[in-house]
């Protein structure tokens, strides 16, 4: 008897542990629209950093553990390059490279460069209100299989990301 009870307190303890991290995980869920990035500057003044003025970006969270970020600068969805279908046929692209002038190569790998989009597995520190970022895959290859981790906090329907050990801060509003 004193084995079952043993067990069924294992088992609930187990089951109240994976809801609790359910939960915090799904305190991040949804699809949030940037609003702005901030620089704190050396007096403590917050001031909008000039690359996403006017930009787009997206944040997801699923709620089990996903997570997934794109942000573009102004003028990125305009870029004319090739369609969906082209883009993912070698010939078509290097067609396409082939007839481009030194000045257009240089403006296409400019504008590729500026969209920033990394996909993420994602837990929440149990004693502070911390999301880690596990990157599986970026468009930087350079950041593949890093950590980050961001202070974050609510003020109504906007998500505050803030940098640790930087200056940087990134308010998301939550999309219905």
């Amino acid at each position: 008897m004193k084995l079952f009870f043993s067990a069924v307190l294992v088992v609930l303890f187990a089951a109240c542990s994976n809801n609790s991290q359910t939960n915090k995980l799904s305190k991040l869920a949804g699809l949030y629209k940037l609003h702005i990035i901030e620089n704190q500057d050396s007096a403590g003044v917050w001031k909008q950093q000039a690359w996403a003025s006017g930009g787009t970006g997206y944040i997801v969270y699923d709620g089990l553990g996903h997570m997934a970020v794109q942000i573009t600068p102004k003028g990125y969805k305009d870029f004319q390059w090739l369609d969906e279908e082209s883009s993912i046929n070698e010939k078509k692209i290097q067609q396409k490279m082939d007839s481009m002038s030194i000045p257009e190569l240089k403006a296409a790998l400019a504008e590729f460069s500026s969209s920033y989009v990394y996909i993420a597995n994602y837990s929440i520190e149990d004693t502070a209100d911390i999301v880690q970022h596990d990157r599986i895959s970026s468009s930087l290859p350079v950041v593949w299989n890093t950590k980050v981790r961001r202070r974050f906090s609510f003020s109504g329907d906007t998500l505050i990301l803030l940098v640790l050990n930087g200056n940087r801060r990134l308010k998301w509003i939550k999309q219905k």
